[in-house]
């Protein structure tokens, strides 16, 4: 044990200095808010690419579920779970059956299916380290999830690193992250109809204090903030603050709910970033961002009403942007309809636009949802599509240049 510590305690040393900005990004990029209909395009086979004929981006099919026997779709888990490792080298992606792949990202092709029991084990990769990760898992004879455990995926070996026996169950509720140390995970432990909610340290190997919370007030999700100076707790019809020990700082307002990430601004501030459907400050659906540290609420942009958005803020390495994926149509307001964007988060409405991501929510389910996510540094932005309909459901992939993240147009 004293060597998985050393190798959490490294990892921790050697992400703290990871949050420099770099150089104005994506300025190639669209910054118009003006109707861009979605163009006929043919979905490309595994391994092809196209250019974007409205934003110029390249697009790249990296998935499909004929790489694998008996799946009806291989795809990223969501658009809070980056599924690079630390070097970028491999990739985890999802099969229809629960299962869990590992993949090679020079080739995309997929090495093998990882030995995992839980089928939503909340991976998170080892911020440094690009052979481990850390996952939720059943132990024992429990029938629930309770166990956090650090996986190598040279060996498949997976090491308890603490059971939460305590509980009957103990979560992150699926969409949570850890700072972007690899320190702190936050969890809701639940015995019984008790619930309570606490923070776990890997490197100490304690937790902090345990809160007792009702059952609705985390029943969407927690997790702890990029910085590592927060836990955040979306439930009920409202998001709760606290510090890293567990102590209440402040509710965000009724209807601070919804679709949300945890971001950093260029500031090194956290902010939340959600859909403000049940939070219309000025009337229009918006994408909001809520201030952790004040609890002030502002708008980022304006989408439509019928556009059910997501957000990414896993560009833990480029602070100050969202990256944001819609569904539709909206009668009133389609200008970011089916659309991949960054949002600037400073309040100036700015906004990168990147492509369109032709899957239909309505003609495939849940699970056709694009849920674009961005890799550390916002060079990389997988999402799902079902082209519309007329394909499986399968990943792609869009890379920015790492010079200014941008991409050649055929016209602005």
């Amino acid at each position: 044990m004293k060597g998985v510590r050393a190798a959490v305690l490294a990892g921790i040393l050697g992400a703290v200095g990871l949050s420099g900005a770099l150089a104005e990004p994506f300025t190639d990029l669209p910054a118009d808010h003006r109707v861009r209909p979605v163009p006929k395009v043919a979905q490309p086979r595994l391994h092809e690419s196209y250019a974007d004929p409205v934003f110029g981006v390249t697009v790249r099919r990296i998935t499909d579920p004929a790489q694998l026997p008996g799946l009806s779709r291989v795809r990223h888990y969501y658009s809070k779970a980056n599924p690079f490792n630390a070097d970028e080298t491999r990739a985890i992606f999802h099969g229809s059956d629960g299962s869990s792949w590992l993949y090679d990202t020079r080739t995309w092709t997929p090495i093998k299916s990882l030995r995992l029991r839980s089928s939503d084990p909340e991976i998170q990769w080892h911020p440094t380290d690009p052979n481990l990760f850390y996952h939720m898992e059943f132990v024992g004879n429990s029938p629930n999830v309770r166990a956090f455990q650090l996986y190598d995926v040279r060996t498949d070996a997976s090491r308890v690193l603490r059971d939460f026996s305590e509980y009957d169950t103990a979560r992150g509720r699926l969409e949570g992250n850890m700072d972007r140390s690899g320190r702190y995970y936050a969890l809701i432990g639940k015995r019984g109809d008790k619930h309570e909610a606490f923070v776990y340290d890997v490197l100490k190997d304690r937790t902090s204090r345990k809160h007792a919370i009702s059952e609705d007030q985390a029943d969407d999700w927690i997790s702890v903030t990029p910085s590592g100076k927060y836990v955040v707790m979306m439930g009920g019809d409202r998001t709760r603050v606290y510090d890293i020990d567990m102590n209440h700082l402040r509710d965000l307002p009724k209807g601070s709910f919804g679709h949300a990430d945890l971001c950093l601004r260029t500031d090194g501030s956290d902010v939340m970033v959600f859909d403000g459907a049940d939070l219309a400050l000025d009337g229009n659906r918006n994408i909001n961002m809520a201030d952790l540290a004040t609890g002030r609420i502002s708008i980022l942009a304006r989408i439509g009403w019928g556009t059910t958005p997501h957000v990414s803020c896993r560009n833990i390495e480029l602070p100050g942007w969202a990256l944001v994926s819609t569904q539709g149509p909206d009668s009133r307001y389609p200008n970011h309809d089916f659309e991949i964007f960054w949002v600037k988060l400073d309040g100036s409405r700015e906004v990168r636009r990147v492509a369109h991501h032709r899957s239909s929510r309505k003609a495939g389910g849940y699970f056709a949802e694009q849920h674009a996510v961005t890799n550390r540094t916002g060079t990389k932005i997988v999402f799902a599509s079902n082209w519309g309909g007329e394909g499986p459901i399968s990943d792609y992939l869009i890379e920015l240049p790492s010079g200014d993240r941008g991409a050649a147009k055929p016209g602005r």
